[in-house]
């Protein structure tokens, strides 16, 4: 046999054990996935979001129209189900303020409005297959993002009904990588109400 064949039978076995590696490691991280999103078998799910023991202390001075006190705590629990070790865990946090903007161009026209006051990014780490890892995730004032807080006199509507006049509201993301990193999940909580106020009605 000549050694141009040789060469070639051995690279075209390269190329099929390369092309298998890399759709096994495709199919399993399809299954990782799934396993990780889909219930476990107690029927709880393996990523927990506990809002119902999460604390939010926000503290809204309608004098000066800024949040004078702000802090949240929000416990997290993450089970990988998958087949792989999750690393590069990643959460994202942002507060946003909404609300019905005055419309001085066109008078009752208002605009439902919400901005982002608040942005932390916490690093959670790595999550070993198999393994349960339970975080608490927080964040303070100093996060809060000050010029983005609308004009309390001139910018909202303390007439809206039947909402509330404003609303704070939760977005929540968890990024990570797996399959060896060549799969990316994130999932999260959008849009999520977590307090609002109302000016009394005269």
């Amino acid at each position: 046999m000549r050694v141009s064949r040789v060469f070639r039978l051995i690279f075209r076995v390269f190329i099929l054990l390369l092309t298998t590696s890399v759709t096994l490691i495709t199919v399993f991280g399809f299954m990782s996935a799934i396993s990780i999103l889909n219930p476990n078998s107690d029927g709880q799910g393996n990523i927990n979001v506990d809002l119902d023991n999460a604390n939010f202390n926000i503290d809204f001075d309608l004098l000066t129209g800024e949040i004078s006190e702000f802090d949240f705590s929000i416990p997290l629990d993450i089970t990988n189900a998958g087949y792989f070790d999750l690393i590069d865990l990643e959460t994202m946090v942002a507060l946003g303020i909404r609300y019905e903007h005055i419309n001085l161009t066109v008078p009752g026209q208002n605009d439902l409005v919400t901005r982002k006051i608040f942005v932390i990014e916490i690093p959670l780490g790595t999550i070993l297959q198999g393994e349960t890892e339970s975080y608490l995730l927080s964040g303070d004032i100093n996060n809060l993002i000050p010029e983005n807080f609308p004009d309390i006199i001139t910018e909202i509507n303390w007439n809206r009904t039947p909402e509330p006049d404003i609303e704070f509201i939760l977005n929540f993301n968890v990024s990570l990588t797996y399959s060896l990193g060549l799969h990316v999940l994130a999932f999260g909580i959008y849009n999520h109400p977590i307090a609002n106020f109302s000016l009394p009605s005269i």
